[in-house]
């Protein structure tokens, strides 16, 4: 009888509402903010009115147009399974075994969270396509690798770092 083999994995990827939900408020208060302290250094602090909303709505407006095109062009997502890491950010997922994996970090927090996958050899790295845009090499800390951003991936960065550190240490 053949040997059933289950793998077992958990996928981070972005969330499109929620992230929007999180920005929008941000850039909203970032706008505000810069506005205020600008009308406040030229000596005209802008009063509460239809035309504040206007030039509030404008900015928020365009960083979510900004948003939406992003990830309709750029989707991001992280696979960790039994056998390995998959990823990809924008173009054509690749695969780095755990046996090939010379460290996986998760860096920074927050919507600012990056994952950097060092292998140990580039050339056992694999793809699902020959020919297409897998994430390019960058030189990282660790040697080079692939950086990743990972701050709007759900279920998010802290369960990514988690959920690396228990599949990393059973390999």
């Amino acid at each position: 009888m053949a040997e059933m083999i289950i793998e077992r994995g958990v996928l981070f990827r972005t969330r499109r509402w929620s992230t929007a939900l999180v920005v929008l408020p941000i850039l909203t208060t970032a706008v505000a903010l810069v506005g205020t302290a600008f009308g406040a250094l030229l000596g005209a602090v802008p009063a509460p009115d239809w035309g504040l909303l206007i030039v509030l709505a404008f900015p928020t407006c365009c960083g979510i147009v900004g948003t939406l095109a992003r990830w309709r062009h750029r989707p991001v997502w992280v696979r960790v399974c039994d056998a390995g890491i998959e990823l990809t950010q924008g173009g054509v997922p690749i695969f780095v075994a755990w046996t090939n994996v010379a460290s996986a970090v998760v860096r920074h927090r927050g919507l600012f969270a990056v994952l950097d996958v060092v292998p140990v050899s580039l050339q056992q790295v694999t793809t699902t396509a020959p020919h297409g845009d897998a994430p390019p090499v960058q030189q990282l800390p660790r040697g080079a690798g692939f950086r990743i951003d990972v701050g709007e991936l759900f279920p998010g960065p802290r369960t990514l770092r988690q959920v690396l550190s228990e599949y990393h240490h059973r390999g």
